[in-house]
């Protein structure tokens, strides 16, 4: 397996706007950047230049997924079928449940074999007076199975390991859901960390203006305050945003790199998972499906077959078996010349006299009613989450595809009318600031909900038992 590495993608770079009628342009301090402003009627040309350097910053954060797939460069890529193959790679459940079918499938050859013959050689020797009488006897018992235990016997190891590959086919798709949900909620992380990592660095530029403009007196101490207080609360949630994302790709990381955390050079790229819409498939018809495709509902089938094939084989060995036996005699007797020598042939069969197995046969056909109801529960069980993980999906994909569609429309162009409403004194700075913030909580809200809307496919599929077209 080849070696990999995950970074954060670098943000885009954005251009500065600028006005060709503009009164004033001033050199932002600490930046190479020359922003243009309009002064407003009301003479708040230093105050807009924050909010001009915030807009600027904010209209050009990229939206939704185009900030994980439009960075270019070398960084590796890291999808979700790529982190699903190498955590089945890596997976110690997966080689447990491999091993599991392996063990099965030898108990299945082991099951068709006949019963060994038990080879015997007897010597018997009498004497008296002198005279000595000997006997050698040499023979082979051979059990005889007639009454069909072989078969049966067959018939429960085939069935067990059938349940054995279906719980493999269970832990890969509970592996799969684990994996979607750890790759989703880091993906998620990355963009929020990238939105406030943005934001934070857009206010402190801002701050930095405003405590010149301060200073100057075209602010006023409360504005500086509040921007301020806007700095310290994104820096803390920079932090956090930060946190969480490295808790994610540590999570991550223990799927698909057995342990540490991804390092800083793979960028999470969303581009092969699903395109947030509702499934058209009916619900009535995806249950059937999982019916017949479910992993535990196929493996509580054929437990429950394998113990009803198990309860015959049970009634079946109440039968005793009889042992052939076929060997060659050779005799001396004293005081004759000539040897004696024939065949042996005979049959024994033992007597049902103190076990009759009544316990075993009441015991196997307890265990078949129980696995039968085990697949009665399983079904409901499957059938209730199907339509869980149904009801879940279509909803998460309704409010994903409204959200990015609203954001995709609306999120740019507020920016920008509140800039412009801003830098014509129609807006005071905290009516900005909110705007910033709704917008900014509308896109981290997308990020978890578009987070939640891969692990509801995951999870969907996972009830259905096979992917979804």
């Amino acid at each position: 397996m080849s070696s990999f590495s995950i970074a954060l993608r670098e943000p885009r770079g954005f251009a500065g706007r600028c006005d060709r009628t503009a009164h004033h342009a001033r050199s932002v301090p600490g930046s190479c950047r020359r922003v243009c402003v309009v002064a407003s009627r009301h003479h708040r040309a230093p105050a807009a230049l924050t909010i001009f350097l915030l807009s600027a910053a904010l209209t050009a954060w990229p939206l939704g997924a185009q900030d994980q797939r439009g960075s270019a460069g070398t960084a590796d890529t890291l999808t979700l079928t790529e982190s699903r193959a190498l955590a089945r790679q890596l997976s110690p459940e997966l080689v447990a449940a491999r091993e599991a079918v392996s063990a099965a499938a030898g108990r299945t050859r082991q099951s068709g074999a006949f019963a060994n013959p038990v080879f015997s050689y007897d010597r018997e020797q009498t004497s008296t007076s002198g005279f000595t009488n000997a006997q050698n006897i040499v023979a082979l018992q051979q059990p005889l199975e007639f009454t069909g235990q072989r078969s049966l016997r067959r018939a429960v190891a085939a069935a067990e390991q059938a349940a054995a590959e279906a719980r493999l086919a269970g832990v890969e798709l509970r592996l799969d859901l684990e994996v979607a949900r750890a790759w989703a909620r880091a993906v998620a992380a990355e963009r929020r960390a990238g939105l406030v990592a943005r934001i934070a660095g857009a206010f402190t530029d801002a701050q930095r203006v405003g405590e010149a403009r301060l200073t100057g007196g075209d602010i006023s101490g409360y504005e500086a305050r509040r921007l301020r207080l806007e700095v310290a609360r994104y820096a803390a949630l920079r932090a956090e945003a930060l946190a969480t994302r490295s808790v994610a790709r540590t999570t991550l990381a223990a799927f698909i790199a057995g342990a540490g955390s991804l390092p800083d050079d793979v960028v999470l790229a969303p581009s092969d998972a699903a395109v947030p819409a509702p499934v058209t498939i009916a619900l009535d018809s995806l249950l059937p499906i999982a019916a017949a495709q479910r992993p535990e509902l196929r493996t509580a089938r054929l437990e429950a077959e394998a113990a009803g094939v198990s309860a015959r084989l049970a009634a079946r060995e109440r039968v005793p078996v009889p042992v052939a036996v076929l060997g060659y005699k050779h005799e001396r007797a004293a005081g004759v010349a000539e040897s004696f020598s024939g065949f042996i042939a005979g049959v024994s069969l033992p007597v049902p006299l103190w076990d009759r197995r009544d316990g075993a046969v009441a015991a196997a056909a307890a265990e078949s009613r129980r696995r039968t109801a085990l697949t009665e529960a399983a079904r409901r069980e499957v059938a209730r989450e199907v339509r869980e993980a149904y009801a879940a999906h279509q909803a998460l994909a309704s409010q994903v595809t409204l959200l990015r569609e609203v954001l995709d429309r609306e999120a740019e162009p507020v920016l920008r009318a509140a800039r412009v409403a801003y830098t014509e004194g129609e807006m005071t700075l905290v009516e900005w600031l909110d705007a910033v913030r709704a917008a900014y909580e509308a896109e981290a809200s997308y990020a978890t909900l578009w987070a939640d809307y891969i692990t509801s496919r995951a999870a969907l599929e996972r009830a259905v038992g096979v992917p979804l077209p």
